[in-house]
């Protein structure tokens, strides 16, 4: 028997990368939906915690930046290029630090990095969720992107993925 009042739900985003090697302070990726995020138009949601997984072997650190509105922060694998105007209408939500080497465990030749409310193991970060995602009005989508920090690695188009555990 389902249970209809359930509203939590788990999304899996893979977003497009350059398959050209990133330098520091570059936008890893254009801003990216998290399809249905929320229930109904202009809805709001909490983002419980975070998985990525990294099937590339570089330790990855990032700064994940979630706004309202999809809009780039520049050009990907290029230096963060966003003005002043276009930043405030983006409606930025939230920004979360991942420290690869703070929140990572292995799984063959891939990194799982969690990031969580609470220290439950090694490879969780603590104090930083949940985050409350609210959708535009006119959607149920809420958009994120990431600027990559102290690293310099090459990806496959498809390398990483992005697991949103969500309460609505």
């Amino acid at each position: 028997m389902s249970n209809s009042r359930n509203t939590n739900t788990v999304i899996r985003v893979t977003p497009t990368l350059s398959t050209d090697a990133y330098g520091d302070n570059e936008v890893l990726f254009d801003a990216t939906e998290i399809p249905h995020a929320v229930l109904g138009d202009n809805g709001c949601s909490k983002l419980l915690s975070l998985t990525i997984l990294n099937q590339n072997v570089d330790v990855l650190d990032i700064d994940i930046v979630f706004m309202q509105v999809q809009t780039n922060l520049g050009t990907i694998n290029a230096a963060i290029d966003i003005s002043d105007s276009d930043a405030e209408a983006a409606k930025i939500l939230a920004t979360c630090k991942v420290d690869g080497s703070a929140c990572k465990t292995g799984l063959n030749a891939q990194i799982i990095y969690t990031i969580g409310a609470t220290s439950m193991s090694a490879n969780v970060v603590s104090g930083l969720f949940p985050i409350l995602l609210q959708a535009n009005s006119g959607s149920t989508s809420v958009y994120f992107t990431a600027i990559l920090r102290d690293a310099t690695p090459t990806f496959a188009a498809d390398d990483l993925d992005f697991i949103f555990h969500i309460e609505k």
